[in-house]
């Protein structure tokens, strides 16, 4: 059911965006000008016709001036029909009027296209025939030529108009302005000045709204349509047809009704549609003044035919009842009050206007024709079908038109991604982008979840928990190439092997100044600590993500003086750039064969989540969970999924120390029993340190973190509903902290006692995003538990969403057939797929030496054994005990994945004495598996699991150490890897090549 919901709001998300595309499908891009050969050449040579069409396009920032091509003749013309896609055909007329509507007709015949007439001059205009003879059939519209060139954008748009109005009425609710006049002199002047000012109004409106360049011009296609109507007849067609989207009436007083000449007709129709339509706004256009009384006592405006100020007029016609310009309050009496510009100045003016100036405006529908002229058609629908005798109060009629405004502004940047902007990031529940281009793979992924929770009602799922992301803010990979652009003046970057040089340049080289503004004006309305992520545009990319290869820094932004707060935002700015180039990046890129100057860095700002306590912020809970379980235990299947929790800030579980395991599916199911759990239960945690306002921000994301232990978080009276009581006595766990004993976390009043639903959130969100990426997906996020929300509910936090690879090759591995004393080893627990028959190296832990005091040792010995390795380009197997890639040096070792990048395969095991689960959603984990690097665990307690020692010890070291051997084989060792079941083996090598040695193959 929610993947429905899922689906309907993407295909909603979408259909906004696509109704704009689908938007005016009828373009006349390509038009035919009959004319002579003078005509034409006067109107190419004197009135330089084609660049006068394209610059009055430019002029109005439209993207796609037509091509005009001219034919000469009737059979230039045919030919060129034939030859060319033509969209309407444009005859050039003088006294020659017979011969164009005999070439039109046959042209009618044969192609189903728009002709107009264009008279050259006005004097010829007696010698067109009656619209409505059968000469004048194939002609759908007369102009006269009065030498400007917008005469052609007038046509060019009269056509297009005419050809999409229905399409665009109906999918987009665009609105009409109908034109009633049947003097082709007077339209043929008025149209393009009509045009031109529908044009830069829709323009400037638009351009007051948070939309990108594309949105802009799409918006375009949206402005309003006119239409053209010549007698009473067409005028009442026209009304009935699109009443329901007409934003206004434009009328002439004389035009014929019933085929004759009316003088009284413009006004009677006036006074048709204000009984109809009361409010609909209605321009009169006379050459006689005698009209205006009458236009005014019919609640119309009215323009002089021949004023000389027609722009004028019109622009205030547009601007004060049509509501495209500022919205200017009035007192009753007419006198200003104030003006607004835009929508974020009328919600912040509009509370303090005076009830008199409410009510004036309200019972003049003021306020819903200034939405609508915003492109608000439904919000201005509504507003406009209230009434003033529905309220009781002015208060209540202002509430309710603030209501309105409130809910455009929301609507019109939930879950989405809009430029930075104050007021609409301050409470809106969008994100932000500060600069343009490409928002990295991180970023990508949190534009999604954003979108996903800001748009699927989680409370009909999952009652007491609010989903939602931190507040955000992205920089788009343009700042990152333009600082690159004020770096390299001078430096060869790519050539520098120093990455302490490379940092310190970073940190002197300024950020863009367009860069620069925003992020002050972001740090006054964001005042709680930061954490600045990479978004390379190759993290989190479906096959390849770069899981922790870049650095995170985090800064408490509580400094009292603002300047040293943007100095830390700045220089965590560009140490993420610098991380780029970092010597883990570089190993990174070798192994998945890129190069660096591939990638673009992106930068996601996100408000760090939790409580305060002293001077301590942390999460009551953070973690991640995974959509498919690689290594199930009895009882629960791989698509139950698994989830890790901890106390305190994230880096705790991603970084690969001691977590809480449990299904989402089966909450009260224990992987681990008691008396395991009390032995492996997390004893520390990791808090922001807020009484370090200015920490050395260089040296890392650890230099704002604090080490604190458990027994501090029950002081900050936080383990309530995270912790147990093991008793000792009866050898179980007691939920909550009433009574004396070890604290165990595992979170039992959560999972086993519903105080919050968090395993059906995270069962839910796995679901959404398995589904949405058609992958197995893994989440990171954090849970505050206090109630700081309006609905007093306590927050689920999604931080990430990325994809969890696992190809699936066909290999197939049968226990029962295995014959021990042909294995190197054997395992049910593990990850990745196919066969690799090349691998003659083996790096492992020596059993005897093995000392979990002294893995910083280890690290360096492994990573001297990888840099030979890697100089010989040789892969190989690394066995260690413990978590390879941890950081709690206890668990295992904490090497970093450039340390050991040419593995082929990673084998945790453990001792007697040493025993520790696996790394299971560390960052570390992540990458070996997207890389399809084998990872095997060989736990000593499983009858099936083997590592022959005996044989290993055996074979010739390469290299010894303290604690690692290093051994060749003479022929290749055959690794084959089951992924679907789990199953990996890894064979010892004969004297010669089996049928079964075959290359490397990976999914």
């Amino acid at each position: 059911m929610i993947f429905t919901e899922l689906t309907d709001v993407f295909d909603h998300y979408r259909t906004d965006k696509d109704i704009f595309h689908d938007l005016m499908p009828a373009k006349m891009q390509e038009i035919l000008l009959v004319a002579t050969l003078y005509d034409a050449f006067i109107l190419e040579r004197d009135g330089q016709l084609s660049e006068q069409i394209f610059g009055e396009y430019y002029q109005l920032n439209l993207t796609s001036a037509p091509r005009i091509t001219s034919a000469y003749s009737r059979e230039d013309a045919l030919r060129k029909l034939d030859l060319h896609t033509i969209n309407m055909v444009i005859f050039m007329v003088g006294l020659d009027i017979d011969t164009p509507l005999e070439i039109a007709r046959e042209i009618k015949e044969l192609h189903d296209i728009p002709i107009l007439l264009l008279f050259n001059n006005s004097v010829a205009l007696p010698l067109c025939p009656p619209a409505d003879s059968p000469e004048m059939a194939p002609i759908d519209r007369v102009f006269v030529w009065n030498g400007y060139s917008r005469i052609f954008l007038a046509m060019t748009k009269y056509v297009e108009d005419y050809l999409n109005v229905d399409n665009d009425t109906a999918l987009g609710m665009v609105q009409v302005i109908l034109l009633i006049e049947d003097s082709v002199r007077f339209y043929s002047r008025y149209l393009p000045v009509l045009y031109v000012e529908i044009m830069r109004q829709t323009q400037r409106l638009i351009s007051e709204e948070n939309l990108d360049e594309m949105n802009k011009l799409l918006r375009m296609r949206a402005r309003p349509k006119v239409l053209l109507a010549t007698n009473h007849e067409q005028a009442i067609a026209l009304y009935e047809r699109y009443r329901d989207n007409l934003l206004a009436v434009i009328t002439d007083v004389h035009f014929p009704k019933e085929g004759s000449s009316d003088h009284e007709a413009g006004l009677n129709f006036v006074s048709m549609l204000k009984e109809d339509n009361p409010d609909l706004p209605v321009l009169v256009q006379s050459s006689e003044m005698k009209n205006q009384k009458t236009a005014y006592d019919l609640g119309a405006s009215f323009m002089h035919k021949a004023s000389e100020s027609l722009d004028s007029d019109l622009k205030r016609f547009f601007t004060e009842r049509l509501g495209f310009g500022c919205f200017v309050f009035r007192s009753p009496d007419g006198v200003e009050i104030g003006r607004v510009h835009n929508l974020e100045e009328f919600e912040r003016r509009f509370p303090s206007i005076p009830d008199e100036s409410l009510l004036y405006h309200g019972s003049r529908n003021h306020f819903s024709a200034w939405l609508m002229a915003h492109g608000e058609v439904l919000f201005a629908r509504i507003l406009r079908s209230a009434r003033i005798e529905d309220f009781d109060t002015a208060v209540e009629l202002r509430s309710f038109i603030l209501s309105i405004f409130e809910r455009v502004r929301i609507l019109n940047v939930k879950g989405r991604v809009v430029h930075f902007d104050e007021y609409v990031f301050a409470d809106a529940n969008c994100i932000a982008r500060l600069a343009n281009g490409s928002l990295g793979g991180k970023g990508r992924g949190t534009t999604f979840i954003n979108h996903l929770v800001e748009n699927i009602d989680f409370s009909g799922y999952v009652e007491g928990l609010d989903v939602r992301i931190p507040k955000t803010a992205i920089i788009g990979i343009d700042a990152f190439e333009h600082f690159l652009e004020t770096y390299q003046s001078g430096r060869d970057l790519y050539h520098e092997e120093d990455y302490d040089v490379i940092r310190a340049n970073f940190l002197e080289t300024p950020l863009p100044e367009y860069l620069v503004w925003k992020l002050r004006r972001f740090l006054q309305l964001v005042t709680g600590p930061l954490a600045v992520r990479s978004s390379g545009l190759f993290e989190d990319m479906l096959l390849q993500p770069f899981a922790g290869i870049y650095d995170t820094f985090l800064i408490p932004n509580n400094h009292p003086d603002p300047e040293i707060r943007f100095r830390q935002l700045e220089d965590a700015i560009r140490l993420v750039y610098a991380s780029i180039f970092s010597p883990r990046s570089k190993a990174y890129f070798d192994v998945i064969n890129y190069h660096v100057e591939e990638e673009r860095m992106a930068i996601v700002l996100q408000e760090v989540v939790g409580g305060v306590h002293g001077n301590y912020l942390y999460p009551h809970i953070s973690g991640t969970a995974q959509s498919h379980n690689f290594y199930p235990v009895a009882g629960l299947a791989p698509e139950d999924g698994v989830a890790n929790l901890a106390l305190g800030l994230g880096t705790y579980v991603v970084d690969g120390e001691q977590c809480f395991r449990f299904s989402p599916r089966h909450p009260r199911m224990d992987i681990v029993a008691p008396e395991a759990q009390a032995g492996s239960s997390q004893r520390h945690f990791y808090a922001l340190d807020l009484g370090n306002p200015a920490p050395p921000i260089h040296l890392g994301e650890q230099s704002c973190y604090a080490r604190l232990d458990i027994a501090e978080a029950e002081q900050h009276q936080v383990l309530n509903l995270l912790a147990s009581v093991y008793d000792l006595e009866n050898h179980r766990l007691q939920p909550g902290l009433s009574r004396r004993g070890p604290r165990i976390l595992n979170f039992a009043n959560i999972l086993k006692y519903d105080a919050i639903p968090l395993a059906k959130t995270i069962e839910i969100l796995l679901e959404i995003g398995e589904k949405a990426l058609g992958n197995p997906v893994e989440i990171e996020f954090a849970v505050d538990l206090d109630k700081r929300r309006p609905d007093g509910n306590p927050t689920f936090y999604l931080l990430q969403l990325k994809p969890l690879i696992h190809r699936m090759d066909e290999v197939k591995l049968e226990p029962e057939e295995l014959r021990r004393e042909d294995a190197v080893l054997f395992t049910d627990q593990s990850m990745g797929n196919g066969q690799d028959a090349t691998i003659r190296d083996i790096v492992f832990a020596d059993p005897a030496n093995f000392d979990n005091g002294h893995t910083l040792e280890m690290v360096q010995e492994v990573e001297e054994m990888n840099r030979s390795l890697k100089a010989d380009g040789r892969k190989a197997v690394f066995i260690g005990f413990g978590r390879w890639g941890t950081r709690d040096r206890w668990l295992g070792i904490p090497i970093q994945f450039h340390q050991i990048s040419q593995a082929r395969v990673l084998v945790e095991a453990d001792l007697p004495h040493f025993h520790v689960d696996s790394s299971l959603g560390s960052h570390f984990f992540h990458n070996l598996t997207s890389m399809n690097i084998g990872y095997f665990t060989i736990n000593i307690r499983s009858e099936k699991h083997f590592v022959d020692w005996d044989w290993l010890m055996a074979q010739t070291p390469v290299k010894t150490t303290a604690h690692f051997r290093h051994v060749r084989t003479a022929f290749p060792l055959e690794i084959l890897m089951d992924g679907r079941r789990g199953l990996s083996l890894i064979r010892k090598p004969t004297d010669g090549p089996r049928p079964s040695e075959l290359p490397a193959q990976e999914g």
